[in-house]
């Protein structure tokens, strides 16, 4: 043991690697998170903007498809309903590919939201 003191040796170098892979994964992982939150906040964002008699059910796929074609993504559904009592309620679903070094994870990411629609 005496004579590995101060080297390094094929596990340390190992672990070092395992370790490095799992800070990459982490940081991509968290990445990804943040990007979803970013995606729905410029969404409502959007929405936000054409409230009231200007927003349609077109109009809601339209800012969906945009706000995901940005970052090259495309909607799986996008669904909304107009309430009477003056609220929206819309829902989109989308997938994601977060490509970690040695593996691709897949992931499909629903939304649901409500919001206030003035003079609709």
């Amino acid at each position: 043991m005496n004579k590995q003191k101060g080297k390094i040796t094929i596990m340390s170098t190992i672990t070092f690697c395992i370790l490095v892979m799992a800070a990459i994964m982490a940081v991509k992982y968290i990445a990804s998170s943040i990007d979803k939150k970013q995606i729905k906040k410029e969404i409502f964002e959007e929405m936000g903007v054409f409230r009231g008699s200007e927003l349609t059910e077109a109009k809601i796929r339209q800012i969906v498809g945009q706000a995901l074609a940005k970052r090259s993504l495309q909607p799986l559904e996008v669904y909304s309903e107009f309430k009477s009592h003056g609220k929206i309620n819309f829902s989109y679903k989308y997938e994601v590919t977060i490509n970690y070094i040695f593996f691709k994870h897949r992931e499909i990411v629903e939304v649901e939201d409500t919001m206030d629609n003035y003079g609709g």
